[in-house]
């Protein structure tokens, strides 16, 4: 599952459901489990312990599944996967925010009850001491992999892991990213990848879609005062908690909104701004090209300025932002 599609099922499908017609019935739906009802049409919609959102019918054993499952089902055999991403595109990142059921409840994260295997997981595997193959490939220097190199294993496979940790500082899951495979830790809980600072408190919080992205945006300014994040490609309840925890912690950290340059991307930098609830130290940031990655790799290549070169930054990143080692 791509970075975008695994944002899209993390939606709460309770709001999408009432931007669709369905009401919540309040007097039959638990703490965790919501009967939404549309006349006759009854849906039980439910988060899992993984951020995704799922539903399920229980008068049709066949109608069951995720916001996608739930589209193509109604909207017939010639709605694709790629026709779902286009219709949701437009909300892409948050919530509905459509009109919802009066007194529907917001969701509320909540962890397994015991995931300390994926910890135990972790430690078994290697650390990184030199470059990895992969990294290399992407335009990644040994000089930043050691930078966070605390954040970074790799398996028996040659993929590379990046620890996703709780606010004490917990490994709760980690990003697998390898040349044949991309995914998350079975099992895990997607929270926020940290990497950084190297130098003391953050001055500037740095969110990306995947930890591939943080290294890129350290590798490109040359900041080490900053906080690296990386969402995982999703942004359930979990990591939104996790980020206005960071707010609260560091209230004079500035907060660079670093994802994607598409749409995707737009949906989740409004949604943590809509999460940090008008805090006055927020901005958008977009790479020149669709990632940044990609970026990174293009500049490699002869296609951007090299770093010491004011042009190759987005704009608002010169002086305030670039920081030359």
């Amino acid at each position: 599952m791509d970075n975008e599609l695994e944002g899209m099922v993390r939606l709460d499908l309770r709001d999408y459901l009432a931007k669709d017609g369905f009401t919540l019935d309040l007097k039959e739906s638990t703490a965790d489990s919501f009967k939404m009802r549309r006349a006759s049409e009854v849906l039980i919609v439910r988060e899992r312990d993984d951020g995704v959102w799922g539903y399920f019918n229980p008068h049709d054993d066949k109608d069951k599944g995720t916001i996608i499952q739930y589209l193509q089902r109604r909207r017939g055999a010639g709605f694709s996967l790629g026709h779902c991403k286009n219709h949701l595109r437009g909300y892409a990142g948050g919530a509905f925010r459509g009109p919802a059921a009066p007194g529907m409840p917001r969701p509320v994260g909540h962890a397994p009850k015991d995931i300390s295997h994926v910890a135990k997981r972790w430690e078994r595997f290697n650390a990184v001491w030199c470059l990895p193959h992969y990294l290399e490939k992407r335009g990644l220097t040994l000089e930043t992999v050691k930078a966070y190199a605390n954040s970074i294993r790799m398996d028996s496979k040659g993929n590379v892991l990046f620890s996703h940790t709780n606010d004490d500082g917990q490994v709760i899951g980690y990003e697998i990213k390898g040349r044949e495979f991309s995914g998350f830790a079975k099992g895990g809980v997607r929270i926020l990848c940290r990497m950084g600072p190297i130098e003391g408190e953050p001055a500037k919080i740095a969110i990306t879609e995947g930890a591939i992205d943080s290294l890129s945006l350290a590798q490109i300014t040359g900041r080490r005062d900053t906080l690296y994040l990386s969402t995982g490609g999703a942004l359930g309840p979990h990591t939104l908690n996790a980020i206005k925890a960071l707010a609260v912690k560091y209230p004079d950290a500035e907060f660079l909104l670093a994802f994607d340059n598409d749409l995707a991307g737009e949906g989740y930098a409004a949604n943590v701004e809509r999460a940090l609830e008008g805090r006055e130290n927020v901005r958008r940031v977009v790479p020149k090209a669709k990632d940044w990655n990609e970026q990174l790799t293009l500049r490699a290549s002869g296609g951007e300025p090299s770093r010491h070169n004011p042009a190759s930054y987005p704009s608002g990143f010169r002086d305030t932002w670039r920081k030359d080692r």
